[in-house]
């Protein structure tokens, strides 16, 4: 029993509609109608809910939910005869404008105290576009990519004291090369990134 027809697990976001079917199956695996799932879905807050499902043709049942709250949910289906399926889903939480990082929290991500708000304004403007630049129209800002603005505005700073990109090392160790891009950022914002082609 619990055989989910529609894509369940995975990530989200917090609002989204979750439509859910789901197949109960009898010992012999054949579709039966003969008990309507019991639905429960557990949210971060552990409030447990019970949304109906609903009979769509034999043995196939649909229900919805929505979350209201970022993080993982627990979403069972059980019949007294047939079991019990259970299935992992994430929600994950937009930032508004407001979430956006401003210059207080390039400060306190960066613990540096030697640049001039001016700078760091500047810095924090220009990697926000080169951000946007890089990402898919429908890229949602989430903590991921604010982590990744807060990470380019750092590796812009560090990039600044090096204005040819190379330091000058030692007689031992030579020159050292500064890598063309962050493997952080690269990792934070890989989901979002315009495909290319060609």
């Amino acid at each position: 029993m619990g055989v989910a027809l529609s894509r369940v697990g995975g990530r989200s976001l917090v609002g989204d509609l979750w439509v859910f079917r789901v197949l109960v199956a009898d010992i012999d695996t054949d579709p039966t109608s003969a008990e309507v799932p019991t639905v429960s879905v557990t949210p971060p807050g552990g409030i447990v809910t019970h949304p109906t499902a609903s009979l769509v043709d034999t043995g196939e049942f649909r229900f919805t939910y929505t979350p209201a709250a970022a993080g993982q949910y627990l979403v069972t289906a059980a019949t007294a005869s047939y079991g019990l399926g259970a299935y992992g889903a994430w929600a994950d939480a937009t930032l508004t404008a407001a979430g956006f990082p401003v210059l207080a929290d390039v400060e306190d991500y960066l613990e540096d105290f030697s640049w001039e708000p001016a700078q760091l304004q500047a810095s924090l403007n220009a990697e926000a576009a080169a951000q946007r630049a890089r990402l898919r129209s429908s890229a949602v800002f989430g903590a991921d990519l604010r982590e990744a603005l807060l990470r380019r505005v750092q590796r812009n700073l560090a990039m600044r004291k090096l204005p040819l990109a190379t330091p000058q090392g030692d007689a031992e160790g030579g020159a050292m090369f500064i890598p063309r891009s962050d493997p952080e950022i690269r990792r934070l914002e890989a989901p979002y990134r315009k495909l290319t082609v060609g």
